[in-house]
Parts: C-alpha cells; sequence; structure tokens
C-alpha cells in the first residue's frame, strides 16, 4: 500500500509551551528552582517545598509561522489553558506533599491528524499542543534534600473486534458490522530530585517515561457474494500519535545574592524508540483474485536520540521580576531521502518575561502575575530525496513559533 498514512511525533505540550508565564519566560529552564505548583510538572520533588498551598491557572497562545517550499504549511495555532495545584503537609516534622498538572487545549481535547508519508509535513508540530495533559504528583522534602515522584496519563485506542461481513446475490446486497473499542489507561513516570549542594547552588534531576496515544486497530472482512468473489480480508494497523519520548535532566541554579538566579539544564531525549514515525501496516487478502497479497512499503528512517540545552535567570527588583532564557533543541528527525517527508528542523529558542507580586489589605497572601514570551526559530532545511528510492521529492521548510502566555499563582 503505497498512500501510507504518516503519524505525529510531539512531545508533552506542556514543555513547549511552559507551565506557567515564569517558565515560559526562563525558556522552561526552571527544573533547579520550581516549587509549589509549577513544580507539579517541572519537577516533581518541589510540589512539596513550598510554604503553603498555592494554585496557578494561566493561558497559553501559540502562533506557528512555519513554511514548505515557501508556503504556509498549515499548522494550526495552538491555545490552551494550564492549571496546577499543590498542597504541602507537615507531618511530624518533615513535609509532604500532593499536586497536580492540567492543561486544556481549547479547540481539541486529543487532535490525530494522519497525512500520507510522501507528502512534506511538520511532523512534530502538526498536533503537539492539541492534547489534554494530567500529571499527578507527591513528593517529600527532608530539607537540604526532596524527592518526588508522579505519572503522566493518556489513553489508548484499541480495538477488540472489528468485522465487516459483506454478501448478496446478483438482485441483492447484504453487509453487517460489528464494533468493539477498547479505551486504556496508560501512564508514564514522573521522577525528580532536588538537592542543596551549596547554600548558593541547587542542583535537581527528572526522569520522565515515553508515553503515546497508540492506535492499535485489527480489522476483518468477510467477503461472499456467490459468482462473483469470497474470502477474507484482514487489516491490522499500529500507530503512535502524541508520541513523548523518554527523557532526562540534569539542572544546576546559582544564586549570587537573595535577587538573582541563573540556571542551566543539559537533557537528553530518547527518540529512537519511536522508529521510523510511520505507521505499522499489513494487509492480508485471501480472496479469488489476483494477486492475494497487499504488502505495505514500510520506510527504513529511523528518529534518532538528541541532547538538549536550556539556560534561565531571573532577577528580582522589590516587587518585580525579570526573565530571559535560551534554549538549543536539535531535531531527532532522520534524512529524509525515502518514502517519508518529514518536515523538521533544529530550533534556536529566546525567551523574556516579567512578573509582579500584588499585595492588598483584602487578600491574605500575595498574588504573583507573570507574563512570558518566547519566539523559537526552525532553521531552513532543503531535503533533497535519492533520485533511486523517491525521485522529484525534493523541498524546503523552515519557519518561527511565537508563544505568549500569562499566569497567576495564589497561595492560601
Amino acid at each position: 500500500m503505497v498512500a501510507l498514512l504518516a503519524g505525529t511525533a510531539a512531545a508533552d505540550p506542556l514543555d513547549e509551551l511552559g507551565f506557567g508565564a515564569a517558565a515560559t519566560g526562563m525558556a522552561s529552564a526552571r527544573t533547579a528552582i520550581a516549587t509549589g505548583a509549577e513544580a507539579a510538572h517541572a519537577n516533581p520533588a518541589g510540589v512539596a517545598r513550598g510554604d503553603a498551598v498555592e494554585a496557578l491557572i494561566g493561558y497559553s497562545y501559540a502562533w506557528n509561522h512555519l513554511s514548505i517550499d515557501g508556503h504556509d504549511a498549515g499548522v494550526t495555532d495552538a491555545r490552551g489553558t494550564s492549571m496546577g495545584l499543590a498542597i504541602p503537609i507537615e507531618l511530624g516534622g518533615v513535609r509532604v506533599g500532593a499536586g497536580v498538572a492540567v492543561y486544556l487545549p481549547d479547540q481539541f481535547l486529543a487532535r490525530i491528524q494522519l497525512t500520507p508519508i510522501s507528502e512534506p509535513s511538520f511532523v512534530r508540530f502538526a498536533t503537539q499542543q492539541q492534547r489534554i495533559v494530567v500529571e499527578p504528583v507527591a513528593a517529600i522534602d527532608l530539607g537540604d534534600v526532596a524527592i518526588g515522584a508522579g505519572a503522566s496519563l493518556l489513553a489508548d485506542a484499541r480495538s477488540r473486534d472489528l468485522t465487516f461481513d459483506v454478501g448478496g446475490t446478483a438482485s441483492k446486497h447484504s453487509g453487517t458490522a460489528s464494533l468493539d473499542l477498547a479505551l486504556p489507561l496508560r501512564a508514564a513516570p514522573l521522577v525528580g530530585v532536588w538537592w542543596r549542594a551549596l547554600p548558593d547552588l541547587e542542583l535537581a534531576a527528572t526522569f520522565r517515561g515515553e508515553l503515546s496515544l497508540d492506535l492499535a486497530l485489527d480489522i476483518r472482512a468477510n467477503v461472499d457474494v456467490p459468482g462473483v468473489v469470497s474470502g477474507d480480508a484482514l487489516v491490522s494497523l499500529r500507530s503512535a500519535s502524541y508520541y513523548t519520548p523518554m527523557r532526562g535532566a540534569l539542572a544546576a541554579a546559582y544564586r549570587p545574592s537573595a535577587d538573582a538566579v541563573y540556571t542551566a539544564e543539559l537533557g537528553f531525549e530518547r527518540w529512537h524508540a519511536l522508529g521510523s514515525g510511520a505507521p505499522d501496516l499489513k494487509v492480508a487478502i485471501d480472496l479469488d483474485v489476483a494477486p492475494p497479497l497487499v504488502a505495505s512499503l514500510q520506510p527504513p528512517a529511523h528518529f534518532h536520540d538528541i541532547p538538549t540545552v536550556r539556560l534561565g535567570t531571573e532577577r528580582t527588583y522589590g516587587r518585580w521580576a525579570l526573565r530571559g532564557g535560551l534554549a538549543w533543541l536539535p531535531s531527532p528527525v532522520p534524512a529524509q531521502t525515502g518514502i517519508t517527508s518529514f518536515a523538521d528542523g533544529d530550533r534556536y529558542v529566546l525567551a523574556a518575561g516579567v512578573g509582579r507580586r500584588v499585595t492588598s489589605s483584602w487578600l491574605a497572601e500575595p498574588i504573583e502575575l507573570d507574563v512570558g514570551i518566547v519566539a523559537q526559530h526552525v532553521a531552513h532545511a532543503l531535503v533533497v530525496k535519492d533520485v533511486a528510492l523517491q525521485p522529484g521529492g525534493a523541498f524546503s521548510s523552515g519557519g518561527d513559533i511565537v508563544q505568549g502566555s500569562a499566569s497567576a499563582r495564589v497561595r492560601f
């Protein structure tokens, strides 16, 4: 089957947008300093390090200006609401905490977009921010060390029975179908550790497991038209959407003074487990017609593992906070020489943000209001196919993504 459909490779929407505008303004380089509600995503260990119950609510919007061959690539702008909660409690001199991070896109709870694999498309940006995120976590704070763990939740789509019966005579045709689907819940582990190594130096590490919305369909068609055709057709389809690779990060935060902090993060993302990025499609036809078997063309390309680098800074001036960040996010997409036409490129990220602490006589605790903006440049790439494998398949791609977010953090 040459008209194969491409699944979507993507990342966690909160990794792309930032969980809260403070993270957005620092290019998400807050693994070593996140506490309270924002830590439910950035580093689970931080939900126990807050000094009060904290709630976070924010809104993000991403403008996608990506092109293929000089034309708009048709990548939908993403927008959605982030919500977080952290509840720290003192138990016998030890602080424990529980929290949750939630992201709700405005347009879709989950969107699957399938395009022919030979058609150039931005495989990592098409739907990456168009799914719901739910991450419950818990943590314990032992003073200079904190440990947290939780899970990121997602559902699969699996068929228990998909059967079509087609029959009839020369004067009458009939058809019946039965459908039985299951939506099993999947969970990827989240683990975080925080350590105050020195009075002015904090270290942290996080681990996130692999997660994807897996589609598994097994379809059986029974055909019996006397005198015309009879037999069976079997179709097996396996694909992965919203793929989030297994990843780890090491982070450090240096505080030269009480009103300044500098952060650095080195990450690793294990993309090779995604394989070619294309669905596995098998079609077996056992009818009294030729040919008896239809085989799919499997692309040989495989995604590769990548490092990531993020840098951030935050300075406070009384009730104001100024933030900035940089990031380098290389592409895991392999060279496109055969049937697949995945568009992608290394990303260079520049971020800035501002925060304001608001106090009032009618507020029991201050409210922190934050705004952040991120500019991502997707490097221009020119793909020239192997003439022997895919003649005439050259295309160019690149563009920019601008993201803005605003959030509020309230303590009780």
